[in-house]
């Protein structure tokens, strides 16, 4: 009798269709890359920007609930941002006196403490406002925020990342202390074209 049984089909991937998925992966790879880079140096960008918005508004807080002023200061030696109580009323931190409300908040690797048209962090253009006596008395790096939740002039912290972004954590209103979230636009001049999302039909692109 003949056999009707047939051989089992073979079963696998040949080398052209493994070069076929490797292929797909590689162009997906590159499409998606530029993409998620993009997305996490803006979630790192925004992530300080409101980090130190709330930190600007505790201190706000401890300002009025101490019923001392509280201060909000870049340290360019360590390249971070502290705020404390002046328990003793000198206008600076005294260790053992005054108390820290945050003692050192760094930032998110590729973000830095720079400004529009700067050529590095911890430039002219990080701190707005605060540190020139021509917009505010007391020329500090940094923000004061008084017993009435007022803050002593408006000003704003800035931030960069790598792919050319700026955003600002701003006190808009020294007297009610309102801080805000703006992005900055282009237009070559770092103190001009400053927005938060959606301000006059600015949407911020990345």
């Amino acid at each position: 009798m003949r056999s009707t049984r047939k051989g089992s089909a073979q079963s696998g991937f040949t080398l052209i269709e493994l070069l076929v998925v490797i292929a797909l992966i590689a162009v997906l790879t590159l499409i998606g890359l530029p993409w998620l880079l993009g997305t996490l140096n803006r979630a790192k960008l925004v992530g300080a920007a409101k980090e130190t918005a709330t930190l600007f508004q505790v201190a706000r807080l401890e300002a009025i609930k101490q019923n001392r002023n509280t201060f909000v200061q870049y340290d360019s030696a360590t390249d971070s941002i502290f705020a404390f109580v002046d328990l003793d009323g000198d206008g600076a931190f005294t260790d053992g006196t005054d108390r820290y409300i945050v003692q050192n908040f760094r930032l998110p690797k590729g973000v830095a403490f720079q400004g529009p048209t700067d050529v590095g962090p911890g430039l002219a253009n990080a701190i707005d406002g605060w540190d020139v006596a021509a917009s505010c008395a007391d020329e500090l790096p940094g923000p004061i925020f008084r017993v009435d939740g007022s803050a002593n002039c408006a000003g704003a912290f800035r931030f960069g990342d790598q792919m050319g972004n700026f955003l600002e954590t701003r006190v808009e209103f020294p007297a009610t202390g309102k801080v805000v979230i703006q992005k900055w636009f282009g237009g070559g001049d770092p103190n001009a074209n400053w927005y938060e999302n959606g301000e006059g039909n600015q949407r911020w692109t990345w």
